[in-house]
């Protein structure tokens, strides 16, 4: 059995629908100051608090543990 026919891919100006650029209505707008300030301040600050709290609470109610032996004898290293 013969195959179909097939029409032709392209259209008559010889560009695909799906070869055009799509056209944007809207620019992109720059993040607002908000959005800057959470991401660059309050997300770090939040990370590094959170780790930071950890090991005080850590250090606090388990001070013979070997978190705190090895944070002292770290700092011990680093001192002198």
């Amino acid at each position: 059995m013969a195959a179909p026919a097939r029409a032709p891919r392209t259209a008559p100006s010889g560009r695909t629908p799906g070869n055009q650029p799509a056209k944007r209505e809207e620019e992109e707008a720059p993040p607002s100051r908000v959005a800057w300030f959470i991401g660059w301040v309050g997300v770090p600050t939040l990370v590094f608090g959170g780790i930071f709290g950890g090991g005080v609470l850590v250090g606090a109610h388990y001070p013979d543990g070997w978190i705190a032996w090895a944070v002292t004898g770290l700092a011990g290293l680093l001192g002198g």
